[in-house]
């Protein structure tokens, strides 16, 4: 990154920033893999200000498909998260989301927008320039809902060097083979066309269905471990799909547990899942020697 690049970030964190969450800002972030700067949200861990010489591990966060990147402030999910951490309920975390609506965080046929290449070099190399992280992928969580949650298992299958630990709430975790799309209803295929193309190539598609991704694969060292959690009463029933996937992933030697509950494909169940999700991250990450885990 330019040093005007880093210049705009810094500016743009330091205008944008919300006095309605402590640690809470706004950030873009230059890249060539998109048309324009990637907005994203950070949330500083409590003590970060205060504990200069402080690393902290960091959890990338991907929202759903109706949401963007305000989704964390606006659902209440970044204040309630701050609040755990501030009276030690949960760990300290940088968590960072970015916002691409629409997009399954995945690299359009057509080129222009590249959150899968976005996601893995700019956005982890920019975390790591401006922010006290714990480094490599022991310190590297993601996640992420419905849609989010295709894209964080998408992306960590594809570069499982990146991150130690991985989850999915709601996890869109289905088949995108040419055949597949006939199934779906017309929003989920208007969203895999609009990114995949009109015509997708099979090809692309087999690159990026998370099936087809781990199929041929068989890690006799995990490369990270999985978490998948969804409501029983899913609309869409991602709830099966998790039990299905979680058993795929541990049969090709990626260590997943995954947890069925009540709830429905909503933010009433999601608020209270992504806590749950967060608790599970934190028992997983690596800590900075020098700072005490409460």
């Amino acid at each position: 990154m330019t040093p005007k690049g880093a210049l705009l970030v810094v500016l743009l964190a330091s205008g944008c920033a919300t006095a309605r969450v402590p640690g809470l800002s706004y950030v873009a972030v230059p890249t060539a893999s998109l048309p324009s700067p990637a907005r994203c949200l950070v949330l500083e861990p409590p003590s970060y200000a205060r504990s200069p010489g402080r690393r902290y591990p960091v959890l990338v966060f991907l929202h759903d498909g109706y949401g963007d990147v305000h989704t964390l402030e606006r659902r209440g999910v970044a204040a309630d998260l701050a609040a755990r951490m501030a009276d030690g309920r949960l760990p300290e975390f940088l968590i960072v989301a970015p916002g691409a609506r629409g997009s399954w965080f995945s690299d359009s046929a057509d080129g222009k927008r590249r959150w899968e290449e976005f996601l893995t070099g700019d956005l982890l190399r920019e975390i790591e320039t401006r922010y006290r992280v714990v480094p490599g992928r022991r310190g590297r969580g993601i996640t992420g809902i419905s849609m989010g949650g295709f894209g964080a298992v998408k992306i960590a299958m594809k570069h499982p060097d990146l991150f130690g630990s991985v989850s999915s709430l709601s996890g869109a975790l289905i088949p995108i083979r040419v055949s597949d799309l006939r199934r779906y209803g017309w929003v989920t295929r208007l969203t895999l066309k609009r990114v995949f193309g009109k015509h997708p190539d099979p090809r692309t598609l087999a690159a990026n269905d998370v099936w087809d991704i781990l199929h041929d694969e068989r890690f006799e060292s995990p490369p990270f471990s999985a978490h998948l959690r969804a409501g029983t009463e899913d609309f869409y029933a991602l709830d099966g799909v998790a039990a299905q996937f979680g058993t795929f992933l541990n049969e090709h030697g990626i260590p997943t547990d995954v947890v069925l509950e009540p709830g429905g494909h909503d933010w009433d169940y999601w608020r209270r899942g992504l806590i749950a999700i967060c608790e599970w991250h934190a028992k997983r990450f690596s800590y900075d020697e020098k700072s005490s885990q409460r």
